[in-house]
């Protein structure tokens, strides 16, 4: 009898895996197992050195709200991070609001992807690419970024690889309880972020090219699974202001993403190197016909429309293409001898280690709110006011998010600019006074303090109010000036 080819051998040893995650009462498996230690590991390593910034004291001030307070919100700003806010909503309110429960719920979502990672390199090519994809994807400086973050880009990644696993089992098994399961993590999804069905358009080309007689079953899951979101991509574009702060990318857009995605530029070539060795396989044009659409198509779709329609592109938008990253490369790596697998393999996590190590700084995710909510602790006193101030920002008053991060700092200073409270005005930051009101409230203080973000400039004077500058403190990155009569 002739040896088995390349893709019957794949497709046994997928067979195998399918049948082996069907058995009850097995011991926990290392292919799915160790991926997830790993990421869970990365991503919890300095969880809580990174101060909370802007993003995240939004979830803060959000989750502080009662639930008819919040759903009023979403009226009028981020209904697309509704979803989260709700899921996060009962953990705020039973844990407090350290950085380490803010976070973690975002570390178990990217261990919980990983296991779907390997799970899909083992059902699309073999255990061992499972496996190497999984570690892939753990070692991606963005993962652990975005399992390190109080926000929803975590729990969109997660649902992302539980969509394509559920696909690619659907596709190949037609139990009608994959197919709900699709629908499911389809409205899980959009319900996360709106920008996230653009996975679909991957999906509807894995197969289109694999799979065609599945494709009206897909259609129904798909539809249905996209109804839920509908309501909120309705809320969003009118609230699609609340974007104004976005431009149309650059020329250098595309290869920036993909430098992202990888970690850096030297991982950018290693990781595509390895893609092309997987490639050049029969045995992995499953994986290729799932990852690369998946890769490619919801940045490009993006992309297209912010050139075009509407400024709606970032980066982190796009973050669920991580795994599609990961999955052609452990199958890269997993069709060379094992000396250069483990060398290829300790490189893409060594190239991404100065990302890494940036990230947990203390000004690591953006602002440094924490080294502000320090000095104020040690220096300011009772009757002393605040001023917030970012400079050229689309919203001038981004700073007194800060005020939600780190309450018992902050929250003792009068905001002289606040004219309505955020939850009494249903926004993210309240209204500011008019100008008349402010210069009366600074007469009425002795001291005042500047919190400006945006840029290393100098604070500007106060001199005209009857106010001096005082002090002014080293805080990262973020200016704290005192000034005083």
């Amino acid at each position: 009898m002739p040896a088995p080819t390349p893709t019957l051998a794949a497709e046994s040893e997928a067979t195998a895996a399918s049948t082996s995650e069907s058995e009850p009462g097995r011991r926990p498996d290392p292919v799915l197992l160790v991926p997830a230690l790993v990421t869970l590991l990365i991503a919890v390593w300095d969880l809580a050195t990174p101060s909370y910034y802007g993003d995240e004291a939004a979830t803060l001030d959000a989750d502080a709200r009662s639930i008819p307070a919040l759903l009023r919100l979403l009226t009028h700003v981020d209904v697309v991070h509704g979803a989260y806010y709700l899921f996060m909503w009962p953990i705020v309110h039973a844990f407090g609001i350290g950085e380490v429960v803010l976070r973690l719920p975002s570390a178990l979502a990217m261990a919980a992807a990983a296991v779907g990672v390997a799970a899909l390199g083992r059902r699309l090519h073999s255990p061992r690419a499972g496996l190497l994809a999984g570690l892939v994807f753990a070692v991606l400086p963005q993962v652990s970024r975005y399992g390190q973050e109080g926000r929803s880009y975590a729990l969109v990644l997660a649902c992302a690889v539980l969509a394509s696993y559920l696909l690619v089992r659907a596709a190949g098994d037609a139990r009608r309880r994959f197919w709900a399961g699709y629908g499911g993590a389809v409205a899980g999804l959009g319900l996360l972020n709106v920008f996230g069905l653009l996975l679909l358009a991957g999906h509807a080309v894995f197969l289109l090219a694999r799979h065609r007689p599945s494709l009206r079953r897909w259609l129904i899951a798909a539809g249905l699974g996209c109804l839920p979101a509908l309501p909120v991509a309705v809320l969003a574009w009118r609230e699609r202001d609340q974007l104004g702060w976005l431009g149309s990318p650059g020329a250098s857009a595309p290869g920036d993403l993909a430098a992202w995605l990888a970690g850096s530029t030297g991982s950018l070539v290693l990781v595509s190197l390895l893609i092309g060795l997987g490639l050049r396989s029969r045995a992995g044009a499953a994986t290729a016909w799932l990852a690369l659409p998946w890769l490619v198509a919801p940045p490009v779709l993006l992309l297209s429309a912010a050139s075009v329609a509407l400024p709606v592109y970032v980066p982190r938008y796009v973050a669920y293409c991580l795994p599609a990253l990961a999955l052609p490369v452990g199958v890269g790596l997993a069709g060379i001898t094992l000396a250069p697998r483990v060398i290829a393999l300790v490189l893409v996590a060594a190239l991404g280690l100065p990302t890494q190590f940036a990230q947990r700084r203390p000004d690591g995710h953006g602002d440094d709110a924490r080294a502000a909510a320090t000095v104020l602790a040690r220096h300011e006193q009772p009757g002393d006011g605040v001023l917030y101030h970012c400079l050229n920002c689309h919203y001038p008053d981004m700073p007194r998010e800060f005020a939600f991060a780190y309450p018992s700092a902050f929250g003792p200073l009068d905001d002289l600019a606040l004219a309505g409270s955020p939850s009494a005005t249903g926004t993210l930051r309240g209204t500011s006074t008019d100008r008349a009101t402010l210069d009366r409230r600074i007469a009425g203080v002795s001291r005042v303090w500047l919190i400006e973000t945006g840029g290393k400039q100098l604070p500007g004077p106060l001199a005209g109010r009857g106010l001096h500058l005082a002090a002014l403190y080293p805080a990262d990155n973020v200016t704290v000036a005192l000034y005083a009569r």
